[in-house]
């Protein structure tokens, strides 16, 4: 009998106790999965609830369970980072505390490479559900009205730019070690969404990304961190920017400039908002840290482009705000 290959399931943890008791949640679907050679690299990113004792339970019941305690700092790309370093498998999965997977997924996504080898990444279909069970939408890579599967498989470089501007795409999947570690999730500078920029630097190295007809269960908690007013929102503008220069770099950004940016003026406007209704908090070295984010922002954004998509009296209005980021800025101060 030939001997299935390690693979190494990635899931960070910070205060999933108090958040939904989501250590038990998650380990009930990972540690039952039907394919059985798999090791779980839980990072526990400085819990301060009973989350490393949870962890530390199943451990005892599981040996596959690989636990790694850091010190939180503050940005889940770091947690996600050490877990990548951590992470031995042939083929790597990442996964989320608060979601859910079939049980059958993992093998599912293993027989579909063997069956299709030139796939770098293999993702199941995803769910993405509101916490009363609603569904708000369902990928196979792309979007579908059912769960009626049909396999489909893309270039990595098909799938990068069609996430210019807003993701097309929904890829939640299993990858080839060389292709999951390419990119560190580290990245080069803390922001709040920096694991958007490093997965779609992932997606670029594999050759092909293919479907399978397992279930990725996504729940929007609206209680979550991602989901509370923070200064960290401020980052999604500075993701923009950066991710501007990669497309043009890329040469992925012209036939999606106009999705591109309508996105990064929706997040900039956002972002005014957040840092007025958070700046008599900040220190004075944050506050020029963040205005100058806003700015820079601002400057590289394609104004002309923006404009060119309202019409109307909306045109005239945005076009008034566009011409000036004081005079933006003030407005949205003291805006409702």
């Amino acid at each position: 009998m030939i001997d299935l290959p390690l693979i190494s399931i990635i899931t960070t943890y910070y205060n999933s106790v108090e958040l939904g008791d989501f250590v038990k949640k998650s380990m009930n679907c990972l540690l039952n999965q039907t394919y059985q050679n798999i090791e779980f690299i839980c990072v526990n990113d400085g819990s301060t609830d009973t989350t490393l004792h949870d962890l530390e339970y199943f451990a005892k019941q599981d040996s596959r369970i690989r636990i790694y305690t850091k010190e939180n700092q503050k940005y889940a790309q770091y947690s996600k980072a050490y877990g990548q370093e951590k992470a031995s498998g042939d083929f790597i999965f990442l996964f989320d505390h608060d979601d859910l997977i079939d049980l059958d997924t993992i093998e599912k996504c293993y027989k579909t490479f063997l069956s299709y080898p030139e796939l770098d990444i293999v993702t199941p279909m995803v769910i993405t559900k509101f916490t009363n069970g609603h569904i708000k939408n369902i990928h196979n890579i792309y979007a579908l009205d059912s769960l009626e599967f049909k396999f489909k498989q893309y270039p990595g470089s098909k799938i990068i730019e069609d996430t210019v501007g807003k993701y097309d795409n929904h890829i939640r999947g299993l990858y080839r070690k060389e292709i999951f570690k390419s990119h560190s999730f580290s990245f080069t500078e803390p922001l709040l969404n920096a694991d958007e920029i490093v997965e779609r630097l992932i997606f670029e190295k594999a050759r092909f990304i293919g479907s399978c007809d397992a279930v990725y269960t996504h729940y929007i908690h609206p209680d979550s961190s991602a989901k509370l007013l923070s200064p960290k929102k401020i980052d999604i503008t500075r993701t923009d920017f950066l991710l501007r220069k990669i497309f043009l770099q890329k040469g992925i950004y012209e036939p999606r400039k106009t999705i591109f940016e309508f996105t990064a003026y929706k997040n900039l406007v956002n972002a005014i908002k957040i840092f007025h209704l958070f700046s008599k908090k900040m220190m004075s070295e944050e506050k020029l840290l963040q205005k100058k984010r806003l700015q820079d922002s601002y400057s590289s954004l394609d104004r002309k482009t923006v404009i060119s998509q309202f019409r109307g009296i909306a045109k005239i209005y945005n076009s008034f705000l566009l011409s000036n980021f004081s005079l933006m800025s003030f407005f949205y101060k003291y805006k409702n």
